[in-house]
């Protein structure tokens, strides 16, 4: 798979150049913000769509009546 799968189209991710490493960004919809760095862009893209996936469970954990 050449391009990450978001599973949420809610959050924003942005990539920039951080010197020799790649640093990326997640905005959720709330506004609450997620961030790292990565040795490459691929790298840096694939932290990302993590990232989205995680924030995007933990919000319908938290969402969910028990």
């Amino acid at each position: 798979m050449d391009e990450p799968y978001f599973p949420t189209a809610d959050c924003r991710v942005s990539l920039a150049a951080a010197g020799q490493a790649w640093s990326w960004r997640l905005t959720t919809p709330d506004g609450g913000h997620v961030a790292g760095l990565a040795p490459d862009r691929a790298s840096a893209h694939r932290s990302a769509a993590f990232a989205a996936s995680v924030v995007t469970a933990l919000d319908r954990t938290r969402r969910r009546w028990f």
